[in-house]
């Protein structure tokens, strides 16, 4: 278990001291040998872009527009809207076996009397891997969303709107009659039940609100003749003002907020140098669009290599072993700067090793001991003998 934890993020492969084996790069048109081997990959590097979106409902309460003249308030909720806001975006990556870098390791030689023995840890897929396990980092579906929204029962919101809906209403008719030269003059009164108008119940409720404060500002000064104990005072007070806050809703309107969870991968070509690529359009009112002329801003990810590879990509060609036996590839990888902006607004950046925008090159079989990095493919100990 100690050794496990002392490698842990290493590949240990021992090789025989002589050259009883040989790497061969596996391409399009290779010809397979008819020898006994076994088969590894090197990695490449994906980007994972996560995507947290925040979308608010405002939706507006039956009493909106009397919130101003029966309760002062300035700005309440005159409409249903919705809104969405581009709060966080934050930049990963994972390897994945290179699909143009396998390798085949011919063992045609290999005598493992005379030679010492060999290992090499690698991963289900066939790539150079440690001795711990990886599987944290395969790879999800193109775009997961998740969503930990608050939901609100609706059957419940503005539950006090339906109160009762009649009032007396009294008129008084004037009947006038003539007898001779003498006029009457008659008075009836009718009552009939009409329909409260939208103002009327704003007007109650808004009155409501004021007989709750009243009430709740008694209780917390004592100015009941009760004395009710601290906690049925508490218990009172916290009653009331959930009830006041209920009745409120009705005039401020309510506001709910859902915080939703994109994520797009994106795999750098081995051949790009520095680009400005197109991952999604956001609006304000739609969000996340997929539409292409639907309205929106448009998100880039920009990338730019360091090219510090550049010299040795050279050199490394110019020193390849010409006795056509090689050890194993490994790749000696390049940094790069990831900056993801909404028009020139920057949302977020980066910088990575990227295995694929560097170097491959092969060890010489006499190497006995060589120790990788499994999510980069380069070196990262090597004990010549």
């Amino acid at each position: 278990m100690k050794l496990q934890y002392f490698i842990s993020g290493l590949l240990i492969i021992m090789l025989s001291a002589c050259s009883t084996y040989n790497v061969i790069p596996i391409g399009e048109n290779t010809e397979a040998p008819k020898t006994a081997g076994f088969y590894y990959s090197l990695p490449r590097t994906v980007l994972t872009i996560d995507i947290t979106v925040t979308r608010v409902d405002k939706i507006s309460g039956p009493y909106a527009k009397y919130a101003s003249k029966y309760l002062g308030i300035k700005d309440p909720v005159l409409k249903n809207i919705t809104t969405y806001d581009l709060t966080d975006i934050s930049i990963n990556t994972y390897a994945e076996p290179d699909p143009e870098q396998y390798y085949y390791v011919d063992l045609k030689k290999y005598n493992p009397i005379k030679a010492k023995s060999m290992m090499i840890a690698l991963s289900e897929s066939g790539l150079i891997q440690d001795l711990n396990d990886n599987s944290d980092k395969k790879v999800e579906q193109d775009k997961k969303e998740s969503s930990n929204r608050k939901k609100i029962d609706y059957s419940e919101t503005f539950k006090y709107f339906a109160d009762n809906n009649l009032v007396e209403r009294v008129d008084t008719i004037i009947e006038q009659i003539s007898m001779d030269t003498v006029t009457i003059e008659k008075r009836t009164l009718k009552r009939s039940m009409v329909e409260k108008s939208m103002e009327q119940k704003a007007k109650e409720a808004a009155d409501f609100i004021m007989k709750i404060k009243e009430q709740r500002l008694d209780i917390l000064t004592g100015a009941q003749e009760v004395p009710y104990s601290e906690a049925t005072v508490k218990f009172m007070s916290e009653e009331l003002e959930k009830l006041e806050k209920e009745y409120m809703m009705m005039f401020v309107g309510i506001t709910e907020s859902e915080v939703m969870h994109f994520r797009y991968y994106y795999l750098p070509k081995s051949d790009l140098y520095s680009a400005s690529i197109p991952l999604f359009k956001f609006s304000r009112t739609l969000g996340i669009v997929k539409d292409d002329n639907a309205p929106g801003d448009m998100v880039y990810i920009h990338i730019d290599r360091a090219r510090n590879t550049k010299n040795l990509e050279k050199f490394a060609k110019s020193n390849s072993n010409g006795d056509g036996k090689h050890g194993f590839y490994y790749r000696i990888p390049e940094y790069a700067k990831f900056t993801i902006k909404q028009t020139e607004t920057l949302k977020a950046e980066a910088s990575f090793l990227i295995a694929q925008f560097g170097v491959v090159t092969s060890l010489p079989a006499k190497y006995s001991k060589v120790q990788f990095y499994p999510n980069s493919g380069a070196i990262r100990k090597v004990e010549v003998k």
